[in-house]
């Protein structure tokens, strides 16, 4: 069969979504958006962005901002090549109490937490490289056959604090500020579910994209996993693996590290310390674990939280993951005081409602309650307002921060960046870094010998976020699954999910539209860790939009085209978001320390000179929760210097 028509086939040339695009979907908030992206690129079949490296990009306020897109790649790639002016030859033009650089939630927070802090008449800007703030914590939007489908570009999922819950009584107290925002915004407890009908009311569907994926978890949804040659096997952890093409030597391992039945920690002393000086990969190899044990858990451990292989991280890493093998005895991370809420975008609901609580009328809604956010659209007008406490400026890229003279001894510092192609430079008293040390490490001029040392300690690992728009998902319950794996495939697990209902109480059946969302790693294990994450950033920067696409096609093709599914008939639309530095990659002596030395996030902690740093790495896991918790410190930091 030739190239061409096999892509036919699989639907590589229709247009459905991407004309819905053009038809009037992209709604309200498009002109603005496009006038703050520096002007509409041409219409190709890549809409909006035009670019066949970025790809589709959905309808609606994030259509522009899928992840790191090409142009937000090569304007930080400029920095690692050192492509712009001398910032010294600029003057500058403008004067703030507080310049934040970075738009997720730790530069969220910082400027949330100043918005509430600073007495009136203090002002703060916020740069965010991307078209749209929010960091990972945005939303990928699609109009299927006239229905709005929305899923996650990253950041997903968040804790629930119940009636009951104490302060710090889950994560050691690194949830806090996130359950005081929580509690502050008047967010529910509960949360109703879309109704099920059409046989959907059969199956037990997640409502929280990441359960499914936990070896512990997934006996409670019907499981396919699928292998080259074979096809689909049923339900493998609920036989011991019986059914499954691996050796039944592989078999058992696998069947004693889903019960977690293998320990060497009962009798060590300070066992998490312990833990925090060898890899998982080692780890495994003391409780007598194979390749295919590895194997198994490596695309987990990537999309949990560290995006490289169990070879590039600490088993105290591990163990945060609760990993089998790290169990420790009487150390159970557990509280019954908590739920767990996935919105059908993600963490961006958490974002909308910061965003709109320090600038209101950055949402546009017209209704009411702790939730209203959520919905509508992003006024970017109203963002970057003068006379805003807080004034927000989107692709924007810092690429130089100085102290105007000594840091121990300067009152403010100079921040340089470029904006479609001008340089600017603003004057402020302090600066919170809200980025990680990829970045820091390259635009803070005057860092401290201390802080680049510290700096090289952190690691970073690449995720792809491929959300596929789906027009039902009859072929999955044709085949009794709800939950699928994959092996030799670029998706390694998605499921069917049930959403939180926002709008209305639509009931969900096979035959309703969907979107499958697959947080794909790219795994270099046969390399040192430190250099895990930069191979699979060339994976992921050097692969086209088609390329990706096709392969999500062919496996979805593989995988049910037997259960009816066409790919050109059943895929509205693919979206891809792809981030470099999803994860910090946390190596043995992250968390404790190296040779006596302290840890390298103690040494980040501390300021340097009017400049603060504030990100979810310093935690070694990067999460909603985490960078609240960073972000809150470093404003106080700041508000002592002001």
């Amino acid at each position: 069969m030739s190239a061409q028509r096999n892509d036919d086939l699989l639907g590589m040339n229709s247009r459905i979504t991407r004309r819905d695009f053009f038809n009037g979907a992209l709604a309200a908030s498009g002109a603005a958006l496009i006038a703050g992206c520096g002007g509409a690129e041409s219409e190709t079949p890549w809409a909006p962005s035009g670019s066949p490296w970025t790809g589709f990009g959905g309808v609606g306020d994030y259509a522009w901002s899928n992840g790191n897109t090409q142009r937000v790649v090569d304007d930080a790639h400029g920095i690692r090549d050192r492509l712009y002016v001398d910032p010294t030859t600029q003057p500058v033009d403008e004067e703030f109490d507080l310049v934040i650089v970075g738009g997720g939630f730790s530069g969220m927070t910082a400027a949330y937490e100043f918005s509430k802090r600073a007495p009136d008449g203090r002002t703060c800007l916020l740069l965010d490289n991307h078209p749209v703030v929010g960091g990972e914590a945005k939303q990928n939007e699609f109009d299927v056959d006239g229905q709005r489908l929305i899923a996650p570009q990253g950041s997903n999922g968040a804790i629930v604090p119940l009636p009951g819950y104490v302060r710090g009584s889950f994560g050691e107290g690194t949830y806090d500020i996130f359950t005081d925002y929580y509690q502050e915004f008047g967010l529910p407890t509960q949360y109703e579910l879309e109704p099920l009908g059409g046989g959907a009311e059969k199956y037990a569907l997640t409502d929280y994209h990441f359960a499914p994926m936990a070896p512990a978890w997934e006996k409670a949804y019907a499981t396919g996993y699928h292998f080259p040659g074979k096809g689909w096997v049923d339900n493998p952890t609920t036989d011991g693996f019986s059914k499954t093409p691996w050796a039944a030597s592989a078999q058992k391992d696998l069947n004693d590290f889903v019960a977690d039945r293998r320990d060497v920690l009962t009798d060590v002393p300070n066992p998490e310390a312990w833990l925090d000086t060898l890899t998982y990969y080692e780890l495994l190899d003391k409780l007598g674990y194979g390749n295919e044990v590895r194997q198994y858990i490596d695309p987990g451990i990537a999309v949990g939280n560290y995006g490289v292989s169990g070879s590039g991280i600490s088993a105290y890493a591990a163990h945060r993951l609760r990993l089998p093998g790290t169990t420790i005895k009487d150390k159970v991370i557990s509280s019954p005081d908590i739920g767990l809420v996935s919105f059908p975008g993600g963490n961006t609901a958490f974002m909308r409602i910061m965003l709109n609580r320090m600038i209101p009328g950055a949402i546009r809604t017209k209704k009411k309650g702790s939730l209203a956010s959520v919905g509508g659209t992003i006024n970017s007008a109203r963002l970057d307002q003068q006379g805003n406490k807080i004034r927000i400026r989107t692709s924007c890229t810092a690429f130089d921060i100085r102290h105007s003279g000594d840091p121990a001894t300067a009152d403010h510092a100079i921040i340089s960046y470029v904006r479609n192609g001008e340089v600017r430079r603003a004057r402020a008293k302090t600066v919170v870094m809200a980025v990680g040390g990829w970045v820091n490490r390259n635009i803070v001029a005057d860092m401290p010998d201390s802080h680049r040392e510290a700096y090289s300690d952190f690691h970073h690992g690449p995720v792809m976020v491929a959300n596929v728009a789906l027009r039902n998902w009859r072929f999955f319950d044709k085949l009794g699954y709800t939950n699928t794996r994959w092996f030799d495939a670029l998706g390694w697990q998605t499921s069917i999910r049930r959403n939180v209902v926002m709008d209305n109480g639509r009931t969900f059946t096979p035959d309703s539209p969907t979107v499958l969302t697959f947080y794909i790693p790219f795994l270099h294990p046969e390399l040192p860790g430190p250099q895990q994450g930069a191979a699979g950033r060339a994976q992921l920067f050097t692969t086209s939009y088609s390329d990706f696409e096709r392969q999500l096609r062919e496996q979805l093709t593989a995988g049910f085209a037997a259960a009816g599914f066409d790919a050109k008939r059943d895929i509205a639309g693919i979206v891809l978001n792809r981030w470099g530095h999803a994860y910090v990659a946390p190596q043995p002596g992250f968390y404790f320390g190296r040779n006596g030395a302290p840890p390298p996030s103690e040494v980040i902690r501390k300021p340097h000179g009017r400049i603060v740093f504030a990100h979810s790495e310093l935690l070694g896991e990067m999460s909603m929760a985490h960078a609240m918790h960073e972000a809150y410190r470093a404003a106080g930091q700041i508000m002592d210097m002001l």
